[in-house]
């Protein structure tokens, strides 16, 4: 378990969405911003984030990202 790991309560709005998103399956950026309605730079920050935090990986050097470990299940 990373040293970073979010709380439940640390997550922002557009977290919780990427992260319903992201428990369907794996997905890239670009699908994200279709499916949630976020602005590119919104995602590509909050992934960053959640990555760090060890919620997220990049699971493919094509860009997807897949969850990991969803701080909402703590």
């Amino acid at each position: 378990m990373s040293a970073t790991m979010m709380e439940a309560d640390e997550l922002i709005e557009s977290d919780r969405e990427i992260l319903d998103e992201l428990q369907k399956g794996r997905c890239t950026p670009a699908v994200l911003v279709d499916w949630t309605g976020l602005s590119k730079q919104t995602i590509h920050n909050r992934l960053n984030v959640l990555v760090a935090a060890g919620h997220v990986e990049k699971a493919h050097d094509s860009g997807l990202y897949e969850l990991v470990d969803d701080p909402r299940d703590d």
